[in-house]
């Protein structure tokens, strides 16, 4: 996936807008808005939280191809690799990060409605499938939502409001589909597990493809997403 500039987490930012413009909940917010009890985030201004579950750590002096930054106590997956990243409330140096690169991490807790791939323009990203990526916390348990309407209306015939759930091995998709999304679900892929023998989709056997590397299980699906779904995975 690429990391600049995600185009990827279109839903995932659109999702977050949604919600502020229901309850205020800030779309950036500063680490001490997530981690308030550790002062440690209180002075930090050049990293930021998009939504509750991607942290931006930029590289922001001239011509460095390095930077440090703070990763409070958390789990965290880094966004190119998928690989789990433990927070131990200190500094990381991350070196050799080219100009065009963004370094990011997904928080632990956190489930995302990504597309399988980028696109040149909004229209054409709407036609892309999801790939729904759950990053468990320390507990095994994630959450996340999609929100969706046309995109283009102040007045809207229907809209999309999707819940993500998972705990134990187990992901509950559910929610209101009234806005015809017209793509599939393509693939589930659960980060922060090393193996799983067998998968099934409201019952079903699914494929699953595993990476001992990177420590994920992918479960392709290829399903409409006109509904909700259960997938467990063992």
């Amino acid at each position: 996936m690429s990391s600049d500039p995600c185009p990827e987490l279109l839903d995932y930012l659109y999702t977050a807008m949604h919600k502020q413009s229901v309850d205020g909940t800030p779309t950036w917010n500063p680490l001490f808005f997530v981690y308030p009890h550790d002062q440690a985030t209180w002075g930090l201004d050049l990293q930021f939280l998009l939504g509750n579950s991607i942290l931006v750590s930029p590289v922001t002096t001239e011509d460095a191809t390095s930077v440090s930054f703070y990763l409070p106590k958390d789990r965290f997956y880094d966004w190119k690799s998928f690989a789990p990243v433990e927070g131990k409330g200190a500094n990381v140096t991350l070196n050799d990060v080219s100009f065009s690169d963004i370094p990011i991490h997904i928080r632990g807790g956190s489930i995302l409605p990504l597309r399988v791939s980028g696109a040149k323009n909004i229209n054409a990203l709407r036609k892309v499938d999801y790939h729904i990526v759950v990053a468990p916390a320390a507990d095994g348990t994630a959450s996340g939502s999609l929100f969706v309407d046309d995109g283009e209306n102040l007045v809207q015939h229907g809209t999309t409001s999707v819940s993500f759930k998972y705990s134990r091995g187990t992901l509950k998709v559910s929610g209101n589909f009234g806005y015809r999304l017209g793509v599939k679900v393509a693939k589930v892929t659960i980060l922060g597990t090393k193996s799983a023998k067998s998968a099934k989709v409201d019952g079903k056997t699914a494929k699953i493809v595993t990476s001992t590397t990177a420590q994920t299980v992918e479960v392709i699906l290829d399903r409409a997403f006109t509904q909700g779904f259960t997938l467990t995975i063992a």
